[in-house]
C-alpha cells in the first residue's frame, strides 16, 4: 500500500473516489476572475496540485489554457485521460516548488484543496519566477462546515469519535498563518456556500477520497465505515443527505 508519509504520495489509490465524489467549485470563483481580467479566453494557467482535473476543467471551460502540475502520478493520470486529445491542457509531472514552466509564463495561478501540501518559501519563490507582470494567485478550499447543518454536525462528531483527524495539515490559526505570510498581508478574502446531496455509497466515496482516511487494510477502515452507516441512517431523507461547504477563496499579487 503507499506510505501516507509522502504528502505526493498519500492520494495513491484515492484518484478514483477523487475524481467521482470530491465536490465541485463554485461558478462565482470563475466570475471573481473574469470581473478582474485574471481569467479570459486565452489566458495561461497553472493549476497546482491540479489533481484529477476538477478545478481545471472549470478553467478551460471559461477558454484558459492550463497547466496540470501535479506531482502525484495516479492523479495526473486521471486528468491526462480527462482531457485526452485537449489542446487547452498540458500534464505536468512536478512540484509547487519546482513546476519547470518558464519565466514570466501564466496569467494566473490556482491551488485548490492544495496550498495546504506546499512549502510556503519555495512555492512563494516559484510562484514568483512564473508569473507575468500583472498576474496573481488563488488559493481555494472547500471547506466541510464541522458547526451548521444537523447532518454535518453529526457526521463531524462521527469521525472524531472514530478518532479521525480531518485538519488540513494544521490548525485553522496555523493555516491562516501561512497564507498571510504568503501573501505578505496583502489579499482578498471571498467566500461561497457549496452544497452536496449525497447517497450513502457517494459518502463512503467522499471519506475514501480524503488523505486522512484509513486505508482499507487498515484495522479502523471497517469500523469507520459502519459509522458512516449509521449516521447516514440517522439523517438521511430520500435516500440522500446534504453535506454543507464554506469554499474559501483567497487572491492575491506576489509582486
Amino acid at each position: 500500500m503507499p506510505s501516507d508519509a509522502d504528502p505526493t504520495a498519500r492520494f495513491d489509490g484515492r484518484e478514483d473516489d477523487y475524481d467521482r465524489f470530491r465536490p465541485g467549485y463554485p461558478l462565482g470563483i470563475i466570475r471573481l476572475l473574469q470581473s478582474k481580467c485574471l481569467l479570459f479566453p486565452g489566458a495561461r494557467v497553472a493549476d497546482i496540485g491540479s489533481g484529477t482535473g476538477i478545478l481545471s476543467a472549470m478553467l478551460i471551460e471559461a477558454g484558459a489554457f492550463v497547466y496540470g502540475v501535479e506531482p502525484n502520478a495516479c492523479m495526473r493520470g486521471r486528468a491526462e485521460t480527462r482531457f485526452h486529445g485537449a489542446t487547452s491542457f498540458e500534464s505536468v509531472p512536478n512540484r509547487a516548488e519546482a513546476t519547470g514552466l518558464p519565466d514570466r509564463s501564466v496569467d494566473l495561478i490556482t491551488a485548490a484543496q492544495s496550498f495546504h501540501w506546499f512549502d510556503l518559501v519555495g512555492s512563494r519563490r516559484e510562484f514568483g519566477r512564473i508569473l507575468r507582470p500583472g498576474g496573481a494567485v488563488i488559493l481555494i478550499w472547500n471547506n466541510r462546515l464541522d458547526d451548521e447543518g444537523t447532518f454535518n454536525i453529526a457526521y463531524s462528531r462521527m469521525l472524531k469519535y472514530n478518532g479521525v483527524d480531518d485538519s488540513r495539515g494544521g490548525s485553522d490559526g496555523e493555516q491562516n498563518k501561512k497564507i498571510d505570510s504568503f501573501f505578505e498581508g496583502v489579499y482578498e478574502y471571498h467566500e461561497f456556500g457549496n452544497d452536496q446531496s449525497l447517497d450513502l455509497a457517494s459518502l463512503k466515496g467522499r471519506l475514501r477520497s480524503s488523505s486522512y482516511c484509513p486505508r482499507p487494510d487498515s484495522t479502523t477502515f471497517g469500523k469507520l465505515m459502519d459509522a458512516v452507516d449509521s449516521v447516514f441512517a440517522e439523517h438521511q431523507q430520500n435516500g440522500s443527505v446534504l453535506l454543507r461547504y464554506r469554499t474559501e477563496v483567497y487572491l492575491g499579487s506576489l509582486h
